[in-house]
């Protein structure tokens, strides 16, 4: 799965917010279906992360920095994490292979 082509699909046709509090927030209330990590980002962030994810909701690690990740969500300052509330038409939830 190309991980850049589907989040900027979800980005454009499904629900998506930016940033770590963020996204812990939105796990709390059980609204996320995956979250993308930009590859810079803080260690205490990363593993905070994965551990509110646990085994249900996906972590995607995005190739390039947090700049990259907030140039390709439109954002003009650098975003560690995406949220994934709504795919839309991208195929980021489907399991490999399919």
């Amino acid at each position: 799965m190309d991980i850049v082509k589907e989040l900027k699909t979800a980005i454009k046709t499904g629900k998506v917010e930016t940033g770590y509090k963020m996204a812990l927030k939105l796990v709390s209330k059980k609204k996320v279906k995956a979250l993308v990590l930009a590859s810079n980002a803080p260690e205490e962030v990363t593993s905070k992360v994965r551990a509110v994810a646990g085994e249900g909701i996906p972590v995607y690690q995005f190739p390039g920095s947090s700049w990259d990740l907030g140039g390709l969500c439109g954002k003009p300052f650098p975003v560690s994490t995406v949220s994934i509330i709504e795919p839309g038409e991208s195929s980021i939830l489907k399991p490999e292979g399919e």
